[in-house]
């Protein structure tokens, strides 16, 4: 299966995982109305991943099947042994992801549902942030398992 990439990208800033929409009643011409709304830390780290996406996006959102590859880079808490050697509380991995997913859609690609590969993971570094690729799959289907990102493993 042949790879062409489309973005790879280091974001800097804290990765917030995305929470649970928030709902908001209000009335309006004398009817109630219910508003959702993404919560703040969430809203302001998808603007954040945008933002730093933005200068190298491609032309127009791409089509077709994806591949993605997303590394969240946490700081680690101070009072962490130094014997824990990886991140296995909060935030949840497939939370983080969603809100990765959530600020590229309609920018790099059209919806998340292109993306048919990921890998993911999250670890400790002094700089947190995001590192993000995605590649465009081309040619034939995956036969084995471990061909499906050859370009996109260190």
């Amino acid at each position: 299966m042949s790879l062409g990439e489309v973005l790879d990208v280091r974001i800097f800033g804290e990765p917030v995982a995305q929470g649970r929409a928030r709902a908001r009643v209000f009335e309006h011409a004398g009817r109630a109305r219910v508003s959702m709304y993404d919560p703040a830390n969430a809203r302001d780290w998808k603007r954040t991943v945008l933002g730093q996406v933005l200068p190298v996006k491609p032309p127009a959102p791409v089509d077709g099947a994806l591949a993605m590859r997303v590394t969240f880079f946490l700081r680690r808490p101070q009072s962490l042994p130094k014997r824990e050697q990886h991140p296995v509380k909060r935030p949840d991995l497939s939370n983080l992801l969603k809100a990765v997913e959530d600020a590229l859609q309609g920018v790099v690609y059209r919806d998340d549902s292109q993306i048919i590969r990921l890998d993911v993971e999250k670890r400790y570094d002094p700089a947190p942030g995001a590192r993000i690729t995605v590649a465009r799959l081309l040619d034939a289907p995956i036969t084995e398992p471990s061909q499906a990102l050859p370009l996109l493993i260190r």
